[in-house]
């Protein structure tokens, strides 16, 4: 890595290029938790701050040798997709995991305090040393990072490690790395999907970035008037259902999808065959360009059954990916049409139950397949101003609530 003379005059001749991550923000309930090893899942929010740092470390950094990653959700999502990304080894370890919270794991702070405010108090007055009623302290935590750090050390030397971990494991990590003392460890301190970059040798560590996020696009002009919102998912995810509510709380038009109404009338995809098949999925987009604007020049806004990235998604599900040359052209074009809509709201999948409704197959791993490629396509072409991921959520007015509010 370094010249001969360099090295000469280097106290240590060996290097490891270490990034560490800090996995996104979690899905609460509005509650600040003590969610140490509890495994909550990343939150809409959280998801796009992992999309938006994948995409950042995917422009800006060379591929790593390996990736490591607690075993927890919050971190092995993120961390799965970066590694398939650059086709590097994910190597999963519950040594990563948070600090444990023991007796407090999953409760509120609220709570905790109101309950035993003497004890909460003095866990915070000496956050190094103190323990939670059978948990950790940060100085466990520390111990337990720097151990695993040194057990796989000889295999690091001279490589490119990437770790997507937790607050309480890295700022463990880096004072041990970098000289600083535990009791100074809240000065560390690197926000939720944030990159942090470290070269370390033998004589000890440099830091070069702490806590980096991509700042999010935000668009270049900003539109009065109702919004433009399309959902997206796979059948049975119930857009048609949100909507229409949505659209009735919005007062604007809601566009249907064209499909379901040919369907209805009789038509049978399967002796469409592939070229008849492409040629309606051409049709469908067309109509629904042309409901929108017409939606939109007569209201301001409109809700959509489907955006232009279920479209691009489409086509790869029906396998037209072997045409590269139009693939290329078709989905380039699709993924400049999000720009039709102010949010892309996605749906997840597997929440609302899928019924036989004589239009749809029931197969939900059919639905599945199309979904999973939806999503991909979503959180990497879509900006993260835009794209609006739904948890879990079920229950029409739960749901429209939630979009209304971040609207």
């Amino acid at each position: 890595m370094f010249d001969r003379v360099t090295q000469r005059a280097l106290p240590s001749s060996w290097t490891v290029d270490l990034h560490l991550v800090r996995h996104g923000a979690v899905d609460t309930g509005g509650e600040r938790l003590a969610y140490g090893h509890t495994d909550l899942e990343p939150s809409s929010e959280g998801v796009a701050q992992a999309a938006a740092l994948r995409g950042a470390l995917r422009e800006r950094l060379a591929p790593p040798d390996v990736v490591f990653s607690s075993d927890l959700r919050r971190c092995r999502a993120m961390a799965e997709t970066v590694a398939a990304a650059w086709r590097a080894p994910l190597v999963l370890d519950p040594e990563l995991r948070e600090q444990h919270m023991g007796a407090w794991e999953g409760r509120s702070w609220r709570a905790l305090t109101a309950e035993d405010e003497p004890r909460v108090q003095a866990w915070w007055g000496d956050f190094a040393r103190a323990r939670p009623p059978g948990g950790e302290s940060l100085a466990d935590v520390q111990a337990r990072a720097v151990g695993w750090w040194r057990r796989h050390l000889p295999d690091l030397v001279g490589r490119r490690v990437l770790v997507v971990t937790h607050l309480g494991v890295l700022r463990g990590l880096m004072c041990h790395l970098l000289g600083v003392p535990l009791d100074d460890a809240l000065r560390l301190a690197p926000p939720p999907g944030s990159h942090s970059w470290l070269t370390v040798a033998e004589a000890g560590g440099v830091l070069h970035t702490l806590g980096e996020r991509p700042t999010a696009p935000v668009p270049s002009t900003v539109r009065s008037g109702p919004p433009r919102v399309a959902l997206s998912g796979s059948a049975g995810t119930g857009k048609t259902t949100l909507g229409t509510a949505l659209a009735r709380a919005l007062d604007v038009p809601f566009v249907p999808e064209g499909m379901r109404a040919r369907l209805e009338r009789g038509l049978d995809v399967h002796a469409l065959g592939r070229g008849g098949l492409r040629d309606l999925m051409t049709e469908l987009w067309a109509e629904q360009v042309a409901a929108e604007d017409a939606a939109a020049s007569a209201y301001g806004g409109f809700v959509s059954d489907r955006s232009s990235i279920d479209f691009a998604a489409f086509w790869l599900h029906y396998g037209y990916y072997d045409d590269v040359s139009a693939t290329a052209e078709w989905l380039a074009a699709r993924v400049a049409d999000r720009a039709r809509y102010d949010r892309i709201v996605l749906l997840p999948w597997g929440v609302v139950p899928l019924v036989e409704d004589g239009v749809r197959t029931t197969n939900p791993y059919v639905q599945r397949a199309y979904q999973s490629s939806l999503e991909g396509l979503a959180l990497r072409e879509v900006e993260t101003w835009r794209l609006l991921v739904m948890p879990g959520i079920d229950g029409v007015d739960a749901r429209c609530r939630y979009v209304l509010e971040r609207l």
